[in-house]
């Protein structure tokens, strides 16, 4: 049985937070290394060197030099030999301890930022995804329906398009919403009756969701760029935001590796400085969230050893990207001892793809397991888990189904023993994949900035700056945030 509360576990301190401590590593850039070559790709140049030496490189293979090249380079530093194989001026190299980033270098991206709407109604269309066509390079509006979206200079006349559940999808010119940057969405409605295939039973639609999971997900290792934010309220006011752009390697499925979290740069911006009772910190956000690729990492509700601790049943058919998509609610069965969840998932009506899953746990699960939520809490104060609501989404992307994004959204109650001190803490975080490709099978993901379970995200972020992101994609944040943060910032 998996762990329920697998997706975030709470300290709560009286103590201040501590820094965790890096290893330390030659510098990248004060590593010599020899390389002979006679007619090798770039790719297998870089391939020999990793063989070769303690060194990990993080690249998109699509970028490389094409055609083959001769090296016979003795005792250079890396610098050196990164500048022979890669054309002058034409490529960034970002090092972040014994791991090098490389990116290609452009000429300034196209920017946009908009709202996404619902028909006349002007009414805000929250988590459509915003993207560029044929490219998994993209984001996803907020719950305000605001989002940014940064185009690499090379995909400036790619057109954008925009998907969301329950809408016509949209393919726009980049270019036009530069004038106009607001995507007006039509709804799509549908009728039982215009369904000409009814599956038999909900049992059957999950079997075959299973018995399709090879075919209809991504059977190769991935590596996503990923935008991660972790948002605390302490009775309804913020408490403080984290966010990162984090590189997570994802295995296939049926791959018994675990996914890999790394750490790239992230910001933090604490609300309230003078606040000294009670301290809350999540550990392991940005890892524990991976986990909820539930097509990789089966649910009770998904898994056919536990599917009799549920009640099932069809809801009316949505459309995403244009075609049917299956809506199942699910519950508990009654008189079932045993922590189960509560909410829908959305299968595909052709491939029986799991599209999206919006589960909590339901008032008897908390508590039954609300006390494994808790690592450490303060002496004299009582804590208990008060809500547990989960989301994830896929997209496909080359015929493929990939994990999209993630959210969890827990919330806490404190209450002092002996006094009438009574504090609810809310915690929201949300994982965003705005670009993904292959990564190489001789290719390295170092251990160099991994983020594990034990680790503590709000420890290891920087201080807030608005311009930090440069030309990564990230979620917009959305009003309340936003006047938060201006608040903080004096402005």
């Amino acid at each position: 049985m998996r762990l329920f509360t697998r997706h975030l576990v709470m300290l709560l301190l009286l103590l201040p937070g501590f820094k965790i401590s890096a290893q330390e590593h030659l510098p990248v850039a004060d590593q010599r290394l020899s390389c002979q070559v006679d007619s090798a790709t770039v790719e297998q140049i870089l391939e020999k060197v990793v063989n070769e030496n303690v060194l990990y490189f993080s690249y998109n293979p699509e970028i490389l030099p094409k055609g083959k090249i001769s090296l016979n380079l003795i005792n250079v530093t890396v610098d050196e030999f990164l500048r022979t194989i890669l054309p002058v001026g034409g490529y960034r190299i970002e090092k972040l301890d014994n791991q090098l980033i490389i990116t290609r270098k452009e000429l300034p991206p196209l920017r946009l930022s908009g709202i996404v709407v619902e028909g006349k109604g002007e009414t805000s269309v929250a988590y459509a995804s915003v993207g560029i066509e044929g490219e998994s390079i993209g984001t996803m509006s907020n719950i305000d329906g605001r989002y940014d979206l940064i185009i690499p200079y090379h995909l400036r006349d790619r057109k954008i398009s925009v998907r969301c559940l329950g809408f016509k999808p949209q393919d726009l010119i980049a270019e036009g919403l530069k004038i106009n940057p607001k995507i007006t969405m039509e709804p799509v409605f549908i009728h039982l009756r215009e369904i000409e295939v009814k599956p038999v039973d909900v049992a059957d639609v999950l079997k075959k969701f299973r018995s399709n999971i090879e075919k209809n997900y991504e059977g190769s290792t991935q590596l996503m760029v990923t935008f991660y934010r972790e948002t605390i309220k302490r009775d309804n006011q913020y408490f403080g935001v984290w966010e990162a752009i984090m590189e997570v390697l994802k295995h296939p499925c049926d791959s018994p590796v675990p996914d890999r979290v790394r750490f790239l740069k992230g910001r933090k911006s604490n609300f309230q400085k003078t606040f000294n009772d009670v301290t809350l910190k999540i550990q392991g956000g940005p890892w524990y969230i991976t986990s909820l690729d539930i097509v990789r990492n089966l649910e009770t509700f998904l898994d056919s050893k536990y599917e009799n601790l549920y009640k099932y049943r069809f809801e009316q058919p949505e459309i995403y990207n244009g075609r049917v998509t299956w809506v199942i609610r699910f519950s508990r069965n009654v008189d079932v001892e045993f922590p189960c969840y509560y909410g829908k998932i959305l299968i595909d009506a052709e491939s029986y793809a799991l599209v999206s899953a919006e589960f909590g746990l339901d008032k008897k699960s908390l508590k039954m397991n609300g006390e494994t939520f808790i690592k450490k809490e303060p002496f004299g104060f009582i804590t208990r888990p008060e809500g547990a609501e989960y989301a994830v989404n896929y997209r496909m992307v080359d015929g493929r189904w990939q994990f999209f994004s993630a959210r969890t959204d827990v919330t806490f109650q404190v209450k002092h023993k002996k006094g009438n001190l009574k504090t609810e803490y809310r915690s929201v975080s949300d994982i965003l994949v705005t670009q993904q490709y292959p990564f190489p099978s001789h290719m390295r993901f170092g251990p160099d900035g991994l983020f594990r379970a034990d680790d503590i995200f709000s420890d290891i972020t920087g201080p807030y700056d608005p311009e930090f992101w440069g030309n990564y994609n990230v979620i917009k944040p959305d009003d309340d945030l936003s006047k938060a943060l201006r608040e903080v910032e004096g402005k």
